[in-house]
């Protein structure tokens, strides 16, 4: 099994949590989309983007261990719950890496009323056996 570090995630941009733009939502996704253009960005899929009058944030990679791009799309998750509090959203993460013993598991950050929370994967995890098999 090659080293990696993956993350998949979604997230739907509202400016708060009773209405999806009070005024303000076209400023805020232009902080995020500002916020984006000035990570050091260079691989994987990272895009906000309108669909039927909403807005969208799609994230996704593999990288060959964990690096600060790791980091950077935990701090947009943290900077879009900081600056719209009616998001929502998940990203998955998984680290073979892991130190603190998720190594074998999918981490889950949750997006919601302005806060993340760290969950415990239920559905791909432990990835050995649940997805792959030891060589």
């Amino acid at each position: 099994m090659r080293i990696i570090y993956e993350f998949h995630g979604w997230a739907t941009i509202h400016e708060t949590t009773t209405e999806a733009d009070a005024g303000n939502l076209d400023s805020i996704v232009k902080k995020i989309q500002r916020f984006i253009s000035e990570l050091n960005w260079s691989s994987g899929l990272l895009e906000v983007y309108p669909a039927n009058g909403n807005y969208h944030l799609s994230v996704g990679g593999f990288l060959n261990r964990k690096t600060s791009e790791a980091e950077e799309v935990i701090k947009l998750y943290q900077f879009i719950a900081d600056n719209s509090s009616g998001s929502y959203g998940v990203l998955y993460t998984r680290d073979d890496e892991d130190t603190e013993g998720y190594e074998n598991n999918f981490r889950v950050f949750v997006l919601a009323r302005g806060n993340i929370q760290l969950k415990e994967d239920e559905f791909l995890s432990p990835f050995v056996p649940g997805v792959e098999d030891n060589e």
